[in-house]
């Protein structure tokens, strides 16, 4: 059995698989059909949480990596406060 490639379905695709299975439309006793289905939920609950392109999941990315170094910045110069002798 050949591996299966990975496709990533866009957040409007998704929205669409996922209006199909509501109204009732989609088999769930299809093991693939269950497969997009989990899928296409998959993608809607990611681009709700993380944005629904990249620019906006940059931004997150960018946010984290500020938060860790002003972290880092704030512990560096608290050590620096107790290793240096007072004047």
């Amino acid at each position: 059995m050949a591996p299966r490639r990975q496709v990533r379905m866009t957040p409007e695709e998704a929205q669409r698989i996922r209006a199909q299975d509501a109204a009732g439309r989609l088999d769930h006793a299809d093991p693939e059909v269950r497969r997009v289905i989990e899928d296409a939920n998959r993608t809607s609950v990611r681009a709700h949480v993380y944005g629904r392109d990249a620019a906006s999941r940059g931004g997150i990315r960018f946010s984290f990596l500020v938060t860790i170094g002003s972290a880092l910045l704030f512990i560096a110069g608290l050590a620096l406060h107790f290793l240096l002798p007072p004047l």
